[in-house]
């Protein structure tokens, strides 16, 4: 059943998303690098400190706030341009 599975989903992506090749220049396989993979744990543990504020003091106000803020850090760590 893997190996049908596997073979159906090889069947359906592009070509270009077979290859999982890091690479640093491209589109795709940015997200395959160790840099990329660290920056997506940090922003994976921001968003979990976020979400135990929020918890923490529930209100909709808070809780719009650290969403915002959390969002916008987010994209901040994650843009893809070179600095």
């Amino acid at each position: 059943m893997k190996l049908l599975m596997q073979m159906l989903w090889l069947a359906i992506i592009p070509t270009w998303m077979q290859n999982q090749q890091p690479d640093s220049t491209h589109f795709y396989r940015r997200q395959f690098t160790k840099s990329y993979q660290r920056k997506r744990l940090i922003v994976r543990r921001l968003w979990l400190c976020s979400i135990f504020l929020i918890l923490l003091f529930p209100s909709m106000v808070f809780a719009s706030v650290v969403g915002l803020l959390s969002t916008f850090i987010s994209f901040c760590l994650l843009d893809e341009t070179n600095k």
